[in-house]
């Protein structure tokens, strides 16, 4: 990589960390890109001719994500379950490392029109990261054969984006998130695998059963203390 190039992509970088810190104080309405700019001590028009507007940045801060997901080295002899389970754990750690963030753009990354290119993108790297996984399970048996793997994995990814709307709302913190979106998940998984794909899906869901019904009993009480 040339000089050039070199500095062109450090500055990219500290504008998308910028960014981060920026929404994760002010929300996605508070981010300007005069305030973005002097955050990451660059001019405004570096900002435009390195990305573009606003949305644009947002956009590439989310698929850094995504690529930190999808270029995930999986360990030789690392079972489909363990597989999946990288991923997910993946995910979680983005977004525990940058909680306030993603929780200020859950409104505009779920309902923007603006925001639907970053969400066709995040969901596409998780889809293909499972579908792929998915794929492989069926061909060595661990997977039933009328499953599409497709199918499943938008089934997975439909569990996980209810339990981050859970958290995102304030209804449970990041264990709390992290336990449903598995337990979701797992329930998917258990009626489509099979052999050792099938038994490390029940242990897990067995070992965080007892975080579910408590996570649920502490919702009912909390309901029932708002309506009081």
């Amino acid at each position: 990589m040339g000089l050039l190039d070199q500095n062109k992509s450090e500055r990219r970088a500290r504008i998308l960390k910028a960014a981060r810190r920026v929404v994760a104080r002010s929300g996605y309405d508070g981010l300007t890109m005069r305030d973005l700019a002097e955050a990451a001590r660059v001019s405004v028009p570096t900002l435009y001719n390195l990305f573009g507007g606003k949305d644009a940045i947002l956009a590439a801060a989310m698929a850094e994500s995504v690529e930190r997901i999808s270029g995930l080295v999986v360990p030789p002899g690392t079972t489909f379950f363990g597989r999946a389970q990288l991923g997910f754990d993946a995910g979680m750690a983005m977004i525990a490392d940058a909680p306030d963030f993603y929780r200020r753009l859950i409104p505009l990354f779920m309902t923007s029109a603006e925001a639907r290119p970053i969400r066709a993108r995040t969901e596409l790297g998780f889809h293909a990261l499972m579908t792929a996984n998915l794929t492989a399970a069926r061909d060595a048996g661990e997977l039933v054969a009328w499953a599409e793997p497709r199918v499943v994995a938008g089934h997975m990814w439909a569990q996980y984006m209810a339990a981050f709307l859970h958290w995102g709302v304030g209804e449970c913190d990041l264990d709390g998130f992290r336990t449903i979106a598995l337990s979701g998940i797992c329930h998917v998984l258990l009626g489509v695998t099979r052999g050792r794909f099938a038994e490390e899906v029940e242990a897990c869901a067995r070992s965080i059963a007892p975080h579910i019904a408590a996570l649920t009993e502490g919702n009912q009480e909390a309901r029932h203390a708002r309506s009081d």
